[in-house]
């Protein structure tokens, strides 16, 4: 059991990557620290643990808002304080740039960016008590490469890969190691609902998976699997690091597809 009797701190852990990553960690000892904006969700994920023999408590959390960042740590604190926080929460938005509002950028950055600020700073508080541990943000192959309609999206991932090394170089002498998962496209409810909102969404499906190297689209359980490696001890000199999870995506073999017709 690689997390045996570990507290650990998933944000958006409601759905998608972030269920994923809860449940897969949970697997391995972890005592889990569901959180996600939307309550419902979080509890549902936290029952599933607890009803699989496994320990979880929930917790409504917006990553934008500090106060419930800060009562999220609060509530790992009381179980003995993270030795893992994975900072999963994250939204979409696509469009081109000369549309964009400052309200969808601002909306945008405030969850994927501030939310990743808010979310390890606190964890770097909190380990800093305790001798250390394991952050693991959420990057993405914006960081590397665009589509179309993706200024915003790309920004941000490429600012939280920065974020990320700032943090190891900064706290790796206090015994924290940060790094960012780096997916390429990945079967969640979010990929699901682009899919149901285009024309042929079997098609994008075929297309959008002839992009990976592997021919194929990730699974969140393959996510998770790269979260577990890097929460764990089996990481441990590990730090400041991009873990891409992307199929071959960035290797540039099939970069230069055309653009997927999305609804811009």
């Amino acid at each position: 059991m690689r997390m045996q009797d570990r507290v650990a701190v998933v944000t958006g852990a409601g759905r998608g990557n972030g269920r994923a990553i809860a449940l897969r960690l949970a697997e391995e000892g972890a005592v889990v620290i569901v959180s996600d904006v939307d309550a419902a969700s979080a509890n549902t994920v936290a029952g599933h643990i607890t009803d699989s023999g496994g320990r979880a408590l929930s917790i409504a959390c917006d990553v934008t808002s500090e106060s419930d960042v800060d009562a999220l740590f609060e509530l790992a604190d009381s179980q003995g304080g993270p030795q893992a926080v994975v900072a999963q929460a994250g939204v979409s938005f696509t469009g081109p740039l000369d549309t964009a509002t400052l309200e969808q950028w601002n909306w945008l950055m405030g969850i994927d960016l501030t939310g990743t600020f808010l979310t390890v700073r606190a964890a770097v508080r909190s380990m800093m008590k305790r001798g250390g541990g394991s952050i693991v943000t959420m990057s993405g192959t914006y960081a590397y490469m665009a589509e179309p309609g993706t200024t915003a999206h790309c920004a941000s991932k490429a600012a939280i890969l920065a974020f990320t090394r700032a943090v190891a170089a900064e706290y790796g002498d206090r015994g924290i190691r940060c790094n960012a998962i780096v997916p390429g496209y990945v079967m969640t409810e979010m990929v699901q609902e682009l899919f149901d909102s285009l024309e042929d969404g079997e098609a994008a499906h075929q297309e959008i998976a002839s992009w990976h190297a592997l021919g194929r689209i990730a699974t969140p359980r393959e996510v998770a699997n790269m979260a577990l490696f890097l929460c764990s001890d089996e990481s441990s000199f590990s730090s400041g690091a991009p873990f891409l999870v992307d199929g071959g995506m960035t290797t540039g073999i099939n970069s230069f597809q055309r653009p997927l017709a999305r609804p811009l």
